[in-house]
């Protein structure tokens, strides 16, 4: 009888055994293999260091009014700058409206030059100008130029004479993502 429990023990561990053996799953874990995260480039335009417009400049048939602006894609908080991370279209309008309480000078012409000097080519009062990506922040001027020349088409320059005729002008720039 002992024998026989032996043969049954031994039988029943082996069985086990074998069971065991081809039914057993193995697992391994890695935690956290791979991780990462985005966060948003930062995206700089702000008018420049140059801003040279003035209110009531008188100007007369044959004269030319010229001043300046400047934008860049960077911004100084203190000590440190912060530049543009892309590159950016620039599209800029100049708009010709009445002076508050005034009628506009109709005959005005407005030409824009680039600090190379390159006039600009205007459409419908826009233009359109670029900052490439770079690492350094980048400033550029432009020269809006105003002029009531002597030749204006029929129109007669004694009609717009007096304080109850001006244009007022703005510019504004929008800066696009390339």
């Amino acid at each position: 009888m002992k024998r026989t429990l032996i043969i049954v023990a031994l039988v029943l561990v082996i069985s086990t055994s074998i069971i065991a053996g081809t039914l057993a799953m193995y697992t391994i874990t890695i935690d956290d293999l791979a991780e990462g995260s985005v966060v948003a480039k930062e995206f700089v335009l702000e008018a420049g260091e140059t801003v040279g417009f003035t209110d009531n400049v008188k100007i007369a048939p044959g004269e030319t009014e010229e001043w300046q602006f400047s934008v860049k894609n960077y911004k100084v908080e203190g000590e440190d700058a912060v530049v543009s991370e892309t590159a950016m279209d620039l599209e800029f309008e100049i708009t010709l409206t009445n002076a508050e309480g005034k009628t506009a000078i109709a005959p005005l012409e407005v030409t824009v030059k680039d600090e190379e000097d390159d006039e600009l080519i205007l459409n419908n009062n826009k233009f359109t100008d670029e900052f490439p990506l770079d690492n350094e922040g980048q400033e550029k001027t432009y020269t809006v130029s105003v002029e009531w020349p002597w030749e204006t088409n029929g129109v007669d320059d004694i009609d717009y004479a007096g304080a109850e005729h001006g244009t007022a002008i703005k510019v504004s720039v929008t800066g696009v993502q390339k």
